[in-house]
């Protein structure tokens, strides 16, 4: 069965067979934390359908100059596999495999990968960014506006993945969440962003599993980048449509105001900071189990945006 999602009215899927899937439309610091209680990630047992409320958009950004695959010409690379599409319109499933029709015409630059399942997990909405949400530990790991700490930052790198023809083979810990940042990143199993002058791209996976993800050797392609990672402090639904929602504000504001304590620029092809990023968030969520019995893990679309970043 096939079904149909527009960016534009939000959502729209049809009830059928298998576990409903939707999209909608879509920020360095350190910080020292305990070690909590992590609740288990879910199983693959399927869910009831939810019912669909429409995403508030953010503000329109204007697209870059336009790259050959932003022209909606796709060509084969050795970091993913392109997902079937007719124009800006993809071919995406959901856990259990049923067909979804995902429609990125107003997503710029993204080419999801034909692995790429679609998330039960509704994004909220980015707008409006707080004025402190450059600072991590503040903006997400203290108590705030109903929630108990929801993300620690571990480490980052700036001008990631400059050696060896921009390659890497990162690793995902066990309930955490990992960021890409820079001007094209290309990663197996969730696809391509690619940006242009003044116009960056984020790459955001949260794993939700007790296992960590190493991609393949090289197998991760990343331009002008910056790497960083942390925990995930809870693994609730609600606290984790939050967590995403601030990871995407605290590296919004980094690439619109810049990293002040190490100067660290350049992530858009301009001198300056980026004006514009285009986002795209995954969950890493087992979804039962595969015939030999060891755990059959996604990368599962919650996000595709291109927004404004936060000057």
């Amino acid at each position: 069965m096939s079904k149909e999602i527009s960016r534009r009215d939000f959502l729209k899927i049809s009830a059928g067979a298998g576990t409903a899937a939707f999209l909608a439309a879509c920020g360095l610091g350190r910080t020292d934390a305990q070690d909590p209680t992590v609740l288990p990630t879910a199983t693959g047992t399927p869910e009831a359908t939810p019912t669909l409320i429409p995403s508030p958009t953010s503000t329109e950004v204007p697209s870059p100059s336009p790259t050959a695959e932003m022209a909606g010409e796709y060509w084969d690379t050795p970091y993913s596999n392109p997902a079937p599409h007719e124009g800006k319109v993809f071919l995406l499933k959901d856990s259990d495999g049923g067909e979804v029709r995902v429609d990125l015409g107003d997503v710029v630059g993204f080419t999801p990968d034909a692995d790429l399942r679609v998330s039960d997990i509704r994004p909220n909405a980015l707008d409006p960014i707080p004025s402190d949400a450059g600072n991590f530990h503040v903006y997400l790991n203290t108590d705030r506006d109903g929630f108990q700490p929801l993300a620690g930052y571990t480490d980052g790198t700036n001008d990631y993945n400059q050696y060896s023809n921009h390659e890497s083979a990162p690793q995902v810990p066990v309930y955490s969440w990992m960021v890409h940042t820079g001007l094209k990143a290309e990663l197996p199993g969730i696809g391509r962003v690619e940006g242009g002058e003044g116009h960056a791209v984020m790459v955001l996976i949260l794993n939700r599993t007790e296992r960590v993800h190493r991609f393949s050797t090289n197998s991760v392609h990343v331009v002008a980048g910056f790497q960083g990672w942390g925990r995930i402090w809870d693994d609730e639904p609600d606290s984790v449509q939050e967590t995403e929602k601030r990871l995407v504000n605290h590296y919004r504001t980094r690439l619109g105001q810049g990293v002040p304590e190490t100067g660290f620029i350049g992530q858009c092809d301009q001198v300056d900071n980026c004006d514009n990023v285009t986002v795209v968030t995954v969950e890493r969520m087992q979804w039962g189990n595969n015939t030999d019995g060891s755990a059959r893990d996604q990368f599962r679309l919650i996000r595709a945006e291109t927004v404004p970043t936060a000057r």
